[in-house]
């Protein structure tokens, strides 16, 4: 299970440090300046979100979807005249989503007054490690990207309109149990995918689907052959992988190339990378996800298509998409408040009709109870001719 106690531990000794940089940061301010830091904002034309995201390291593809996601997101504010009146602007901080680096870089966020809120990052266990000090110092850490339940636990300001594990696996699990009845599984050794494959466990045994063979690997591995071995030896009617795109496309050519594995598989990720990495081999790989940019029927959804194809030559994936949608949403929230850190939380307990692109589109709001957009659904993928296209089965 995704273990939050782990992720306090690893942020609790630099959380003491936030006091002396917030009073560093508002040191020489008085009156009105001051009020201002206090409420997030400094006296600038510009306000920030603050971004932890992997620009470097084995994460680097996907930081690099974000920032298209983000920086077209960025445009389309300012075009629209910004946040009451004030540009909007990002700050990047590259933590190759390593919860130490995380945990690490959170004060300088916090005490930058600048910054009205923060998103990312990429993987839960390293935005939990972050979570406790933005927590403290009153900073919205909008975890746009995490799926783990429990991501939010940490406390009110900790918010995601991401789709939880818990949903998406069961999702995973229903459509895996339509063509095969016995399966082999292998996920990857994290909190993450520990929780991830619990989910999965739960719905499948529901389902009457059998796991034949089960196995973990470490997120660095370069060789699971001494895994999938067995897995294929299991002789399952289907493999299923619960991880990242990089290993997804390690355990499908593995499988395809090296053991001569023909049946289908359910594993890898909505990414450029994964469908290089796997190339033929990715050919009828069905993931579960939520957009499609071709499937998608929502106006402002297939605008924003539109308009990232005319900005970077290519369709969005679910990546894209979520970073995208990120920005609008706190943006959107600041304008039926204030842009300020307070005006953001207030605007996450209170709007109701945030721009929804995901899933079926239209709105959402937030559940205020665990901090989880209330109406977003998983859709399927699958890879048709080198490209994932949405899947109705």
């Amino acid at each position: 299970m995704f273990n939050l106690k782990k992720a306090l531990v690893r942020a609790s000794a630099i959380v003491g440090s936030i006091g002396l940089l917030a009073t560093t940061a508002a040191c020489g301010l008085g009156g009105d300046a001051a009020n201002a830091a206090k409420n997030g904002t400094a006296d600038s034309d510009t306000v920030n979100i603050g971004v932890i995201y992997p620009q470097t390291g084995q994460y680097a593809e996907y930081g690099r979807l974000f920032k298209q996601g983000f920086d077209l997101a960025v445009e389309k504010v300012n075009a629209d005249g910004g946040v009451k009146g004030k540009k909007l602007g990002l700050k990047y901080f590259d933590t190759q989503s390593d919860a130490k680096q995380d945990a690490a870089v959170a004060p300088k966020l916090v005490a930058d007054q600048s910054i009205i809120a923060v998103v990312g990052d990429y993987a839960s266990p390293a935005s939990a490690a972050a979570s406790p000090i933005f927590q403290q110092a009153g900073l919205v850490h909008y975890g746009f990207n995490n799926s783990a339940p429990t991501f939010t636990d940490t406390g009110d300001h900790v918010w995601t309109p991401q789709i939880g594990q818990d949903v998406y696996q069961k999702a995973n699990a229903d459509i895996v149990a339509k063509s095969a009845k016995k399966i082999s599984v292998v996920y990857i050794e994290n909190d993450w995918g520990k929780q991830a494959y619990q989910y999965f466990k739960e719905e499948a045994a529901k389902n009457g689907t059998e796991i034949v063979y089960e196995s973990s690997y470490l997120p660095d591995s370069t060789d699971l052959s001494p895994i999938l071995i067995p897995a294929r030896d299991a002789k399952p009617d289907a493999v299923v992988d619960i991880g990242y795109g990089p290993d997804g496309a390690l355990v499908i050519n593995t499988l395809r190339d090296k053991l001569g594995y023909t049946g289908p598989y359910f594993g890898g990720q909505e990414t450029k990378e994964f469908l290089q990495l796997a190339g033929k081999n990715a050919e009828g790989t069905i993931i579960t996800g939520s957009f499609s940019a071709t499937g998608t029927q929502d106006s402002k959804a297939q605008q924003f298509v539109k308009d990232f194809n005319a900005k970077y030559g290519n369709n969005p994936g679910n990546f894209e998409v979520t970073a995208y949608q990120a920005i609008i949403d706190l943006a959107y929230v600041a304008n039926k408040t204030e842009p300020t850190r307070e005006g953001i939380q207030k605007g996450l307990q209170t709007v109701t009709d945030i721009p929804l692109y995901q899933g079926k589109g239209g709105t959402f709001k937030f559940n205020q109870t665990n901090r989880r957009a209330d109406n977003i659904e998983p859709i399927l993928l699958i890879v048709k001719d080198g490209q994932f296209v949405q899947y109705n089965d």
